[in-house]
This record gives structure tokens, C-alpha cells and sequence, in this order.
């Protein structure tokens, strides 16, 4: 429960701290706002929290791509990922084969329309089972249907260009969630981009010793691992992460280090995507790993601090169902109000508003 109080000193606020509205500037460019805005907005917020953050998705999209002139077993390893993924419930799946004439537009714009299809709590799958070589700089991955294909010298598709726009289309979907599993070599270098606000972005992938991921002791794709252990995790019917399919691929107390690199990438909350056979309802209350993390926000109040708009504000904050601390109500020409609110909350607060953290230096 958020609670008002008195914010600790620290040299920062010393000079910001007052009584009076001349010993307090105005905040440059910070926007005037409503108390019932700002009630409204967090009330809001603090909604999209409780979807984003749980568990439990309402569509599960499962997206496999493979090309069809490879005749290395991309074709195998992409229909064993729709056949074991179909165990979850809600599932909807795809098999998509990649013809050596095809674009990268048009593949995007299929993709992310798979992505963003109906469902306010969904998870999207992409997979990719087969070749791939570095792009032209150091963040592009160019998927490719021949081992040892040089770059410009065949069919190809930039695979790091569909990962971005999977992060455009999550940052503008509430609810969504995106998963990419990269059966290729080269794969570590389509997990480097930026982080996407509100939602669950992983990217998860192996290389073995000599950079091609299916060239381990056993002679079996990471497809193929990754499939075994995700039957394995489901059957036994605990909620799991890629996490625990990373542990249990190369468990710790064998010898086997057929993927030492594998890995799993977050390129947005750093919360795990959760699968489950049985997931439960979404949950009101929201755990700690995303209300422990703090952010100081300052917004400009038209009413003054005595006003009923503004004592309600305060009274609904004291009351919300994550931790939000009143730190300051301070007169200005109208009212300065400031607030210690969970990163996450701040996010996908749409305020006029500054966020800042004070500090004792």
C-alpha cells in the first residue's frame, strides 16, 4: 500500500523541498495536468501491470519458418516444434516454409500480423530452424537455406530486421508477448537491440563449439534438445521457464556441454516467460519483481494542495494495489506533487510527467 511520508534529504532535495510557492520553481516544460488525470491514468496503469505481468495467456501463436531448399532437416525440426508446442492450451500454429524468391517486407508484415491477432493476453512464438551468417555490421543476422553461403551470394533474409519489428509491434500491443527460439549459428548476434517497455521479450538460441548448432556429440539440433525438454518440463506439470530448459538441456552434474553457449536474452521486463498446462486466473496482486524497482516522478497539479480533487488523489494512492509513496505536496503556482512510484508502473504511465532518482552525491 502506498502510504504519504516525508522524504528523506539528500543534498538534491534540500533545494527543491519548501512551504511556500516562492521558495519553489516550476519545473521547465513540465505540462500542467488534473488530480483526476493523474487518478485516472495511474488507476489505468496499474491495470495493464496485472495483465502484462501474468502468466496467463488467452491465445498462444506459434510461428515456425523454415526454407524449403534446405535438405539439411530444417523442415523436421520446424513441424517437431508445432507438434510439441500444440500441447499448450490455446495454441494456434504455423508452418511456414521459406521459398529461395522470398522478400523480407512481405515475410515481416505476415509475421507481425500473426503476432498482434486477437487475444488481450498472448504469447507469440517465432522459430527458426536452419542456416544462417553474419550480416553486413555486427547486429545483423541473415538467415540463409545453404551452409557456408556468403553474404549477397543467394536467397536470404535479415532476420535481425524481423526481430525489431516484433519489438515495434510488442511496444504497441498491451498484452503481448514474444518469444524467439534461433536454431542457427550466429544466432547471439540477433539478441542485440534495444529494450521494449511493457511486456516479456526473450530470445532464446545455442551454438556449439564450432558454431553451428546441430554439430554436438549426439548429432541432434538444439530443436531437438529443446523440444525433449519442454515435453519433459510439461509433463510434469510446474510452471517452467526457457530457464529451466537450458538446465535441464545440460544438466549440471553430467558432462555433457554440447551447447555452451546457449542462452536466453531479455530484451524487455526482466520477468521470465512462464509456460504451464494448467495456468490459473490473472492475479490482482503483483509480485515483487515488479514493484521492488523505484522511480521518482514529478507532475505539475493544477489544483492547489488543499483542494478536494487533490486530497482524493492522495487518499486513492494511499489506498493502491502497488506501493506508491506520496513523498511531497508542495504549493507552486499551482501544485508540485511527487511521487515514488514501481519502474514498471512508470512505464506505462501516459502523464505529463519527469521521472528522476535522487541521489546523496
Amino acid at each position: 500500500m502506498g502510504k504519504v511520508v516525508d522524504a528523506p534529504e539528500t543534498s538534491t532535495q534540500k533545494n527543491v523541498k519548501s512551504h511556500g510557492p516562492s521558495n519553489v520553481p516550476p519545473i521547465a516544460g513540465l505540462q500542467r495536468t488534473t488530480a483526476q488525470n493523474v487518478e485516472t491514468r495511474i488507476v489505468e496503469a496499474i491495470e495493464q501491470m496485472q495483465i502484462a505481468v501474468s502468466d496467463s495467456y488467452d491465445n498462444v501463436s506459434v510461428f515456425s519458418m523454415y526454407w524449403k531448399s534446405d535438405d539439411t532437416g530444417g523442415a523436421e525440426d520446424s513441424s517437431l516444434f508445432i507438434q510439441t508446442l500444440s500441447k499448450l492450451p490455446n495454441v494456434q500454429t504455423c508452418l511456414r516454409s521459406l521459398s529461395d524468391e522470398e522478400r523480407l517486407i512481405p515475410l515481416e508484415a505476415e509475421i507481425g500480423r500473426a503476432a498482434s491477432e486477437a487475444g488481450s493476453r498472448k504469447l507469440f512464438i517465432l522459430h527458426y530452424a536452419g542456416h544462417a551468417i553474419a550480416g553486413s555490421t555486427s547486429n545483423n543476422l541473415i538467415i540463409t537455406p545453404k551452409i557456408g553461403q556468403e553474404l549477397g551470394k543467394g536467397p536470404e533474409i535479415n532476420m535481425s530486421h524481423i526481430k525489431d519489428g516484433l519489438n515495434d509491434t510488442v511496444s504497441k500491443s498491451l498484452g503481448l508477448d514474444v518469444l524467439l527460439v534461433m536454431d542457427s549459428c550466429c544466432a547471439a548476434i540477433a539478441g542485440r537491440g534495444g529494450k521494449v517497455k511493457g511486456a516479456r521479450v526473450e530470445l532464446m538460441a545455442a551454438t556449439a563449439r564450432k558454431g553451428i548448432s546441430n554439430s554436438g556429440k549426439d548429432g541432434r539440433t538444439f530443436t531437438q534438445h529443446w523440444c525433449e525438454a519442454f515435453t519433459k518440463l510439461l509433463e510434469i506439470g510446474k510452471p517452467f521457464t526457457c530457464d529451466d530448459i537450458i538446465k535441464d538441456i545440460t544438466p549440471r552434474d553430467s558432462e555433457l556441454e554440447q551447447f555452451p553457449s546457449m542462452f536466453v536474452l531479455r530484451e524487455g521486463w526482466d520477468l521470465p516467460i512462464t509456460f504451464c498446462l494448467h495456468p490459473g486466473p490473472i492475479e490482482s496482486t503483483l509480485p515483487a519483481a515488479v514493484t521492488s524497482q523505484t522511480v521518482i516522478m514529478a507532475f505539475h497539479v493544477e489544483e492547489n494542495p488543499d483542494s478536494r480533487p487533490l486530497k482524493q488523489l492522495i487518499e486513492y494512492l494511499n489506498k493502491a494495489p502497488v506501493p506508491i509513496t506520496v513523498l511531497a505536496v508542495l504549493p507552486t503556482s499551482s501544485t508540485l506533487l511527487l511521487l515514488r512510484v514501481p519502474v514498471f508502473l512508470q512505464e506505462l504511465l501516459v502523464l505529463p510527467q519527469v521521472a528522476f532518482i535522487l541521489t546523496d552525491s
